[in-house]
């Protein structure tokens, strides 16, 4: 998807909890705690960001 420039369009995705799991003492955690998720043109040009917590 391409889009013209100054122009918006809304993504939704859903990220399963087994995938911000973390390999410890033999088990597959689920670490609470307060996670940001952000998009990005390139490293030092973040566009947006949601903060949420887990746990």
């Amino acid at each position: 998807m391409s889009l013209d420039r100054g122009a918006a369009q809304r993504l939704v995705f859903t990220i399963a909890p087994e995938d911000l799991m973390v390999w410890n003492s033999g088990n597959w955690t689920l670490v609470p705690g307060l996670y940001t998720f952000a998009a990005a043109r390139a490293s030092r040009d973040i566009t947006g960001q949601r903060t949420l917590t887990i746990g």
